[in-house]
């Protein structure tokens, strides 16, 4: 059966399913839309269902290990992605702190299971989707994001209030949108990484209607991360379409000019970009904002520099709940604090295969429209891998769990480019 492609395919979903192949396959396909549509599902289980909100998505988790499992004692060996050597190295040394911090369990599990846990999904994915499937599971992510990004426009023009600790003092804005994620940094995250891809299929795709659709909803992810006032989302995106363009496509560098044009002209943008460069934010920053977190970082590393003070003691989500740390606002720190160098070298060591696994399998391998989708999804990746410097975008499980998604998916949607290749040719 010849590739479907989000972009040539118009027909994505009126196309006949293919042949069931694998051992449960509806199961399994089930599971990951799931996963691609985690905001929303995550959101409404917890709000109308909490009891099942808190745990769906473990129990998601075993489903698709089970599957896994089956296929493997079956004698299905897909080709595994090569980060997942890197992740494999990165995990073991997680697993030997785990051990060392057995004098307080809870607190190291914690921290074991916070660091791991959405990596789990990326990894099973060669496993549970078959590269044909993986266009579908995109488009499902990108119709998702696409009503979120809807959402927190109207957000904005209902004016929803918000917390006032939001904004800084001597700020006015209208509200900073927050959608399903509850949160305008979580939000912001999650519209850097998938308006890139979005516009990359409203640019590949040959149907007039959907091309619309992927551009408007492009438009509106765009303009709710701007009106989520994150900085941090603003600065990953900006420097992601930099780095893409220097590197692939220097016409992208426009896009660049006409943000940059828009951020100066809208007041409340402007305002909070050029608060970066004031007196008084250094002085915040410096007395109990992100400078000063970033010198605890290296505070806690004085005491054991190549192992760090310990999983769950430093930075994130467990060590505030526990009282023993505040937040990082920046993962990397986050990662040098409590797994000193030796799991900061390991963790981007990772990340860093990751990107170049995407480079070279998809984007350097993406001919005609693939093209655009490529660039959109690496923009994306890189995106949300700059916003981990400023803030902990891997605390929030719908961006952390949506990152190794979408990577897993683009990658094994490349797996279906010989075929198109040749054709191409």
């Amino acid at each position: 059966m010849q590739n479907r492609f989000l972009g040539t395919a118009a027909s994505l979903d009126r196309a006949a399913p293919m042949p069931s192949r694998l051992v449960g396959k509806r199961v399994a396909r089930g599971c990951v839309t799931l996963l691609a549509a985690f905001p929303l599902v995550d959101y409404t289980l917890r709000q109308f269902l909490h009891p099942l909100g808190a745990i769906w998505d473990k129990v998601v988790l075993l489903i698709l290990a089970l599957v896994a499992l089956n296929r493997v004692m079956r004698g299905h060996r897909p080709d595994v992605f090569a980060w997942s050597k890197y992740a494999g190295w990165y995990i073991a040394y997680l697993i030997a702190l785990l051990f060392v911090g057995l004098g307080s369990p809870g607190t190291s599990f914690d921290g074991f299971r916070a660091d791991v846990y959405d990596m789990l999904f990326g990894l099973l994915l060669p496993f549970v989707v078959e590269p044909e499937d993986a266009p579908y599971f995109l488009y499902v992510a990108a119709a998702l994001a696409m009503l979120i990004g809807l959402d927190g426009v109207l957000q904005y023009v209902l004016a929803v209030p918000i917390p006032p600790g939001w904004v800084d003092v001597g700020e006015h804005v209208r509200t900073r949108v927050f959608s399903v994620l509850k949160s305008p940094n979580e939000l912001g995250a999650y519209m850097e990484m998938m308006a890139p891809l979005i516009l990359g299929m409203g640019f590949a795709e040959k149907d007039r209607v959907r091309k619309i659709i992927f551009f408007i909803g492009g438009v509106f992810c765009l303009i709710t991360l701007l009106l989520t006032y994150t900085r941090g989302a603003w600065l990953g995106l900006g420097v992601g379409v930099v780095l893409v363009a220097l590197a692939f496509e220097r016409r992208l560098l426009a896009v660049v000019v006409v943000l940059g044009v828009i951020g100066f002209f809208l007041p409340p943008i402007h305002h909070r970009i050029m608060d970066l460069f004031s007196q008084v934010y250094y002085i915040k920053a410096s007395q109990g904002g992100r400078l000063v977190r970033w010198q605890q970082a290296f505070d806690q590393l004085a005491g054991n520099p190549l192992f760090g003070a310990g999983l769950g003691r430093y930075g994130g989500a467990v060590a505030s709940d526990k009282g023993l740390s505040i937040y990082s606002d920046n993962y990397y720190a986050k990662v040098l604090g409590e797994s000193g160098l030796i799991g900061l070298v390991l963790f981007f060591a990772l990340h860093v295969r990751l990107v170049v696994e995407v480079v070279q399998k998809v984007v350097r391998r993406a001919v005609g429209p693939n093209r655009a989708i490529a660039l959109g999804g690496l923009i994306g990746v890189i995106a949300l891998l700059v916003h981990n410097v400023v803030e902990n975008v891997f605390e929030y499980p719908a961006n952390c769990l949506n990152y190794f998604l979408m990577v897993g998916l683009l990658l094994l949607w490349s797996r279906t480019f010989d075929g198109q290749e040749e054709n191409h040719g």
